[in-house]
């Protein structure tokens, strides 16, 4: 058992009070034992890139005691001595930063100032689900999902069975009654109890969402062999600010009628909007029907550009994740390091890619790309 961990484990089972219900001391003793099982064993974390040894073990240390900062908070008792000594230990803000680190996603690694605590619990049959806390910035939601105790993930290659029940089934997230797309990841290894989710803005056919400053955002978790969803409807607030740029100028190439509608800073996340405009009368087959071939995809049903963003100092966004592209699309990328005078979005083609080096998973930063970009459909915003 890591020395500093238990000693903190220690600190603050101190400081639990002799009046705390036999159920959330019972939900406690289970959690610190759950931390001590899991920091005694390195689990692989699942991820898409390998990562080293001793990074595992911390990441599962983190996410333990986190899973203790979200029992404690679902216990109803954080006394002032509490959250002074949850502080010294690396809890709930630590999963926003340690995701922001496995996906190149570096706003996130700042993020711990504008997570907001939601504290909403569910419980069917012996299983409680949680989501202490979320984070939005105005262009993308995170939270963090746990159901200390219980294994989230379902047992590689077997069926479905009593072995795997508690298991995630089905997730949704609902705003005003649609489904929008989300994707997770589980943060404490084989444990799997623990999990994060990242919503975006965009619905499940491909529209994209303005959400608003304030929502409430409907969450929910279907578990193999719960016929009952785990059903949450979150407060979702803007804990960022926002600069918010906007263009109602479109350029013109080819027949390419290109809008670069929206750009939307923030110190999380950077967003792109970006929209292809039909001539009036004219349907989206036939303006792809009318655009050169070497501008769209492989079956000709798509426009094919990327973009780069760039402040007037020639800094470079790094573009975060992967987005759907259709006539109308949102472009994730990372945030600002300061807020720029003027920015300029580059549209270009990829004329050749090179190859990802031997042994490597995931993203990685490809220095031999070739990339012709069209100056012509070049947009520049002025930050007031």
């Amino acid at each position: 058992m890591n020395t500093k961990l238990e000693e903190q484990l220690r600190n603050c089972q101190s400081l639990l009070p002799d009046q705390l219900s036999d159920i959330a001391r019972s939900k406690l003793n289970e959690t610190y034992q759950i931390i001590r099982e899991t920091d005694n064993s390195i689990f692989p974390i699942q991820r898409k890139r390998d990562v080293s040894r001793t990074f595992n073990k911390w990441w599962v240390s983190t996410t333990a005691a986190a899973i203790l900062g979200v029992t404690l908070l679902a216990s109803g008792f954080v006394s002032p001595a509490m959250a002074d000594a949850l502080k010294q230990i690396p809890v709930l803000g630590q999963i926003y930063s340690l995701w922001g680190e496995k996906n190149g996603d570096p706003g996130l690694q700042q993020a711990e100032d504008f997570i907001t605590n939601v504290n909403q619990s569910v419980t069917h049959g012996k299983v409680t689900m949680n989501i202490p806390t979320l984070l939005f910035d105005g262009t993308r939601i995170l939270m963090n999902v746990t159901t200390p105790g219980n294994r989230l993930a379902s047992e590689p290659n077997s069926p479905p069975s009593d072995a795997n029940k508690g298991a995630l089934d089905k997730f949704e997230v609902l705003y005003k009654g649609q489904p929008l797309n989300w994707g997770y990841e589980f943060m404490d290894g084989e444990t799997a109890s623990s999990l994060i989710v990242q919503v975006t803005s965009t619905t499940s056919i491909n529209q994209t969402v303005q959400f608003p400053d304030q929502f409430d955002l409907t969450v929910n978790v279907t578990l193999k062999g719960y016929d009952v969803p785990f059903q949450f409807v979150l407060p979702v607030t803007k804990s960022t600010p926002v600069t918010v740029l906007t263009s109602e100028e479109t350029k013109h190439h080819y027949n390419i009628n290109l809008q670069n509608s929206k750009l939307e800073i923030s110190p999380i996340t950077t967003q792109l909007s970006v929209a292809y405009r039909t001539k009036p009368g004219q349907s989206i087959e036939e303006m792809l029907a009318s655009i050169p071939s070497k501008y769209k995809g492989a079956n000709g049903g798509i426009i094919a550009l990327q973009y780069d963003i760039v402040d007037e100092h020639g800094v470079q966004l790094k573009p975060i994740g992967s987005h759907h592209i259709s006539e109308s699309y949102t472009i994730l990328f990372e945030p600002f390091k300061t807020l720029p005078r003027t920015v300029t979005i580059k549209p270009y083609l990829v004329v050749s890619e090179g190859q990802a080096p031997a042994g490597v998973i995931g993203r990685w930063e490809d220095k031999n790309i070739v990339k012709e970009y069209i100056p012509e459909l070049e947009t520049v915003l002025s930050v007031q």
